[in-house]
Formats: structure tokens, sequence, C-alpha cells
């Protein structure tokens, strides 16, 4: 991105942080747990689908991923979605 913008990656990553108060890294991994926590709630799609669909390398990167960013794995996650 910061050659695309013609800025050098430091002062990206400066901006980015002044500008969100987050790392782009940090940002970036908030947006993907809301995209899954999205597609585990809301779609009928099987876990290996969503590793595909959003790039992760395999289903245990994935696994590892999300549970760090919230505590449970993907399946705990889904199971435990209250019933409408």
């Amino acid at each position: 991105m910061s050659h695309e913008f013609g800025i050098s990656l430091a002062y990206l990553g400066r901006y980015f942080k002044k500008h969100t108060g987050k790392t782009m890294q940090d940002y970036i991994a908030s947006y993907k747990t809301k995209l899954i926590e999205n597609r585990l709630r809301y779609s009928t799609m099987r876990l290996s689908e969503i590793v595909d669909e959003l790039g992760f390398a395999d289903e245990s990167h994935f696994n590892k991923f999300f549970k760090k960013q919230k505590g449970m794995n993907p399946s705990e996650y889904r199971k435990n979605l209250p019933v409408s």
C-alpha cells in the first residue's frame, strides 16, 4: 500500500495508527474476525469454505487465529450462538 500511495512504510504505519487507533495488523485481524463471526452466525458455510474464502493456509491456522481473537474455536462459537 505504501508503494501505491508513494509514501514510506513507516509513515503509513504511523499515519494509520494515528487515524484508527490500531496498528494495520490489529485492524486487519479485527476486521477478519468480524467477517468470520458474520459467516458463522448468518450462513451455513462449512469451516473449510470460510478458510478458503478468507485466505487462511489451512483449517488449523484458521482455528488458532479465531481462538486467539475470541477465546474459543469457531465450532464452539457457532454452537453457542442463540437460537432464533
